[in-house]
């Protein structure tokens, strides 16, 4: 009983080995690709989370303390989109109205900020607004922001004044969103009128 080497057959099963191995080591060369390409795309990745509180009255201080803070900080971005504008950034503060907006306020503010950055990229200036003080209507959900108003045409300020910024809340679906801001008047016309000069 000689056993007799075959080889033509033996050749023929080791092409069919060399095939299914080249052809594992694609299969793995790919997934290992895949993997690395997942794996960078998850480090470019930024993400952000904003959390809104619910209610005005659910503030993360007790007293009430947190509910000045957050309707400052809603009022600051609100007034700094509207008011700090050059061409460049007007897209930017844009979505910025558009996300504090009350929905059944915000084509109101959206058209004024609108007619605001027309006006901005047709003279080509830059406003910027300075917050300075802060007062607070809690029961009206109303404050009033006074700051310095700048313009500017390239690096060169052309106008400044103090201005009094009046924003307005509104409570929706238990959150609390701007419904207007309004320019009251310039701070040297609120102190003509207290003093009657």
């Amino acid at each position: 009983m000689e056993r007799v080497m075959n080889f033509p057959a033996m050749e023929k099963q080791m092409q069919v080995f060399r095939r299914s191995r080249n052809a594992l080591t694609a299969v793995l060369a790919v997934m290992i690709a895949t993997n690395l390409l997942l794996v960078w795309l998850l480090v470019q990745k930024t993400s952000q989370t904003i959390l809104i509180p619910s209610r005005v009255s659910d503030g993360m201080v007790a007293q009430g303390a947190g509910d000045i803070r957050y309707l400052e900080a809603l009022s600051l971005d609100a007034v700094q989109a509207m008011y700090t504008l050059s061409p460049a950034t007007t897209i930017y503060s844009r979505a910025v109205i558009e996300r504090l907006a009350s929905p059944a306020d915000r084509d109101k503010l959206l058209q004024l900020f609108d007619d605001t950055s027309r006006d901005i990229r047709t003279r080509e200036i830059s406003t910027v607004f300075l917050p300075e003080k802060i007062e607070h209507d809690m029961p009206k959900l109303t404050l009033r922001v006074t700051g310095m108003f700048a313009t500017y045409i390239d690096t060169t300020k052309v106008t400044e004044e103090r201005r009094v910024i009046q924003v307005v809340f509104a409570e929706f679906g238990g959150s609390v969103r701007v419904a207007r801001i309004d320019r009251l008047a310039t701070a040297s016309e609120d102190q003509t009128k207290e003093t009657g000069n």
